[in-house]
């Protein structure tokens, strides 16, 4: 009878009385990073020694931005808004493989911010139209220096009780290069003054269909870039709108029995 020895070396038991030690710690999950933050205007709203006046609450209801008044949330949730991005479909404009589509109505319903019939137009880069550099001049005397920072924005609305214009222009372009755009880096969008020349236009503008838009950019490139087999930057930040694929993602699922409220 022939015997096959194994020559390689056997692991011993493990002692009876002796427990394996079982780690509880769950997998490390990547987290997005974002440029886009809702603590901005959540401080805004909520500030309890700086609160925004009467008139200027209500110049935000009537260009039909209340909904931003409502915002109950600070923060990104990093772990979800990283796997919302990565899922994303920028080309389709829809999140799990085409079954959850983002659509300018969830946008609507989800921020209530308006859904005219105009459409949003940016000045061009390095537009030297007498109109637009008028403007962009008007609004740059109320800061110093060329770029404009987002965070000192909405730090005139102290000065701005009345509500009026001045406000309504800063309150539109503090959002949308805070929250609601798309930006690289943390300077104001000031391209996007070319549709607030008229604040009496304010809400008849498509303002869901320009954020919709700037998600799809925002996602592509940063989608580019976090899975390219050469990444070229270190920290891969988002500038994209990202608590909007947030709120609408929430808003669709059902949890158990209980289904999420929009307020």
């Amino acid at each position: 009878m022939k015997v096959l020895v194994c020559n390689r070396e056997c692991t011993p038991a493990e002692p009876a009385n002796e427990k394996r030690k079982i780690s509880h710690k769950m997998p490390k999950m990547p987290s997005l990073r974002s440029r886009m933050s809702p603590s901005g205007i959540y401080q805004f709203i909520n500030n309890p020694t700086n609160k925004p006046s009467d008139n200027q609450i209500l110049a935000i209801k009537k260009k039909e931005f209340e909904g931003l008044l409502h915002l109950q949330t600070d923060t990104v949730p990093g772990n979800l808004a990283y796997w919302l991005v990565s899922t994303f479909d920028p080309y389709k404009g829809c999140l799990l493989d085409g079954n959850l589509p983002i659509l300018e109505e969830d946008i609507h319903a989800c921020m209530g911010i308006p859904m005219g019939p105009l459409v949003v137009d940016e000045a061009p880069i390095g537009d030297k139209s007498p109109q637009f550099l008028s403007l962009l001049e008007a609004f740059k005397s109320q800061y110093e220096g060329d770029l404009i920072d987002v965070k000192v924005i909405l730090g005139k609305h102290s000065t701005q009780i009345d509500g009026g214009d001045s406000f309504k222009r800063n309150f539109v372009l503090y959002i949308f290069s805070s929250f609601l755009g798309g930006v690289k880096g943390n300077k104001a969008s000031l391209r996007i003054l070319k549709s607030l020349s008229d604040t009496s236009l304010i809400s008849e503008y498509n303002w869901c269909n320009f954020i919709k838009k700037k998600l799809a950019e925002q996602v592509l490139s940063w989608q580019k870039e976090e899975f390219s087999e050469e990444k070229t930057v270190k920290e891969n930040w988002f500038g994209g709108p990202i608590m909007v694929l947030v709120f609408i993602y929430l808003d669709r699922c059902v949890f158990m029995v209980c289904t999420v409220s929009r307020q």
